[in-house]
């Protein structure tokens, strides 16, 4: 049975605007310190560091899917982890975007997802890995961690009508170009007979939590999952 949690901000060793669960290394915090909190979280997992997975995030729709060969040094172009090995954890990175985690009997994933990737399609090629594998999307469930909401999400007009065109449950209302990604999101899975559960909180809300709308220059947490 997988296991799953989302880290907040805090309990690491990290400083200053990173301080100090911060789990990223491409945001300017020292690395080695960075490497140190990924310990941390491994420990906190009780899994061995070389068992916990990051990648590198382009908000896209790429899904690589870690097996007996990977190596959890090499962080690749993508923005979903997919795993049928046990004892594996994967992770995504968050500061505003939805982190997604997906499990079934015999597979999970964890999906990044924000404007660019949703429309992208990244969820559904995430689901379409759990089906290559003859998992159909009713034996899935998912958890969504904290995320920047509704209310906080403010776009162009260009770019709100060009999401919103492709989704139509993330829409508000176009005075206000708030776009609802959560709502997006809950409308795919709900779509695939998935069941699921959010956190509920908005990281531009909650001090809690990493938030690159609320501060820029800051850290990431994650949503964890492991089989």
């Amino acid at each position: 049975m997988s296991r799953s949690l989302f880290t907040s901000r805090h309990g690491g060793f990290s400083r200053n605007e990173y301080e100090s669960f911060n789990l990223a290394k491409h945001v300017g915090d020292d690395s080695g310190v960075v490497e140190s909190n990924r310990e941390l979280l491994a420990k906190e997992l009780g899994i061995d560091r070389s068992n916990l997975f990051f990648t590198n995030q382009v908000h896209g729709s790429r899904v690589v899917e870690i097996d007996e060969s990977s190596s959890y040094l090499q962080e690749l172009d993508a923005d979903a982890l997919f795993t049928r090995r046990s004892g594996v954890a994967l992770a995504v990175l968050t500061a505003d975007c939805i982190p997604l985690l997906l499990s079934s009997p015999s597979a999970i994933a964890a999906v990044h997802i924000g404007r660019k990737g949703l429309i992208a399609g990244v969820l559904e090629a995430t689901l379409e890995k759990f089906e290559s594998y003859g998992i159909a999307s009713n034996q899935i469930s998912a958890s969504l961690g904290a995320s920047i909401c509704a209310n906080c999400y403010q776009v162009s007009l260009e770019i709100y009508r060009q999401v919103v065109g492709q989704i139509e449950q993330c829409a508000t209302d176009e005075s206000r170009r708030c776009l609802d990604l959560e709502a997006g999101v809950i409308s795919i899975l709900k779509d695939r007979a998935i069941t699921w559960s959010s956190q509920g909180e908005c990281s531009k809300h909650s001090p809690g939590y990493f938030s690159f709308r609320r501060d820029n220059k800051t850290g990431r947490q994650a949503g964890v999952i492991i089989r």
